[in-house]
């Protein structure tokens, strides 16, 4: 018996040195083919054995691992492969097409190169809101009422203004809305409140001035008037002058026939007939008062003053206002703003009516002074012509 075991030995011996042999004498074809040899497995197995991520029931038997790994496949959510094709075919295509932006990129540009323009359309509308603003203000306050003093300083040439008194003043209200200009003339010898002179009932209102310059003469004309005075200007004999030529002259139609020495020559004056003024001739006929009333001589001043501002406002003058309006501010104390010379430069141009009044009154004296005493009828009815609305009605 146990020789048989031990040819039995043997033979299974031979076999399976006759399987080894077979076995080396296919193995090249089968490495060929792409399948592992049995060291290779045994070393697969061996690292399988050895990685870390396997616990110690890999090492059971085969059956029990591959149960196992079924499961944890069951358990593993399946990727359809032609999602796959599909994500790499289209990954394939972007990578071969051009990027073309998709519509919500598309938007984000248009917003975004669109912001930029709105916001200069906003700041635009913005600023075109506040010059209509501007505008509208300033042409409201350009067509307002507004009030304006002459002060002719009866100052020769090369005397000063400290101490001269008024010899003449002119209230001017103009209306550009209803183009009509309210001319109040004052005597110089007005009996009227003084401001500078508190200790006293009245004086003649020439001595206002004399008293405490064109404030104190602002005072007296607006408590007689009960004006606001919002401009003034002081003239001279000598700026009266050098107004009239810095213009180029003016054009006076004679309101009335005398002669009248100026300084250079006498001058004639024919009722009715137009003349084209210098500032000499033009002083000669603004100042004569011999052969009628200190009324007539301030509606003469009147005239020329009107001749000024219509040679201003007409075209050829236009390029003389910057220059009147320095000379008239530095050498005539001139105080009115762009607005203001706008709202009388529109009431010009409109060919306004020129309502003229004055102050009526009566000859007086007080302790053997001379004054002339103002009706208090002819003061009420100044008082309600200046007293006028921005459509220049009565309010």
């Amino acid at each position: 018996m146990k020789d048989d075991k031990r040819l039995s030995r043997v033979e299974r011996r031979k076999r399976e040195l006759e399987q080894q042999e077979q076995e080396k004498s296919i193995q090249p074809d089968e490495q060929w083919m792409g399948e592992p040899s049995q060291q290779e497995h045994r070393e697969q197995m061996s690292d399988q054995s050895e990685h870390p991520f396997l616990n110690e029931s890999s090492r059971e038997p085969a059956q029990s691992g591959s149960k196992k790994s079924k499961a944890r496949r069951k358990q593993m959510p399946r990727i359809p492969s032609l999602s796959k094709r599909k994500t790499t075919r289209r990954k394939s295509n972007q990578a071969t097409q051009p990027s073309k932006p998709s519509n919500p990129q598309k938007r984000e540009v248009d917003s975004a190169s669109k912001s930029p323009s709105k916001r200069k359309r906003k700041w635009k509308g913005k600023v075109a809101l506040l010059l209509l603003i501007a505008l509208l203000v300033a042409g409201y306050v350009a067509t307002s009422p507004f009030t304006f003093l002459i002060m002719g300083s009866d100052a020769r040439v090369g005397e000063s203004l400290s101490g001269s008194r008024t010899d003449s003043l002119q209230l001017m209200e103009f209306v550009p809305r209803s183009r009509t200009v309210q001319n109040v003339s004052i005597p110089r010898d007005t009996y009227t409140p003084i401001p500078c002179e508190p200790d006293r009932e009245g004086d003649k209102i020439t001595h206002a001035f004399a008293y405490g310059g064109a404030e104190c003469t602002i005072g007296a004309v607006e408590e007689l008037t009960d004006a606001s005075v919002d401009g003034q200007v002081v003239i001279t004999f000598e700026s009266f002058m050098e107004l009239i030529d810095l213009i180029g002259g003016v054009n006076v139609t004679a309101t009335h026939s005398f002669s009248e020495k100026g300084f250079n020559q006498t001058y004639e004056y024919t009722e009715g007939v137009s003349y084209a003024m210098d500032g000499d001739m033009a002083l000669a006929y603004a100042r004569h008062r011999k052969t009628d009333t200190d009324g007539a001589r301030s509606n003469r001043q009147t005239e020329v003053m009107t001749a000024v501002a219509e040679k201003l406002a007409s075209p050829s003058g236009w390029t003389k206002i910057p220059e009147t309006y320095r000379f008239m501010k530095e050498e005539m104390g001139l105080e009115m703003n762009v607005l203001q010379m706008a709202s009388v430069g529109l009431t010009m141009i409109s060919n306004p009516e020129v309502n003229k009044m004055q102050v009526e009154g009566q000859d007086a004296y007080i302790n053997d002074i001379y004054y002339y005493e103002p009706l208090e009828e002819s003061v009420q009815a100044i008082r309600d012509a200046l007293d006028l609305s921005i459509w220049g009605t009565v309010r």
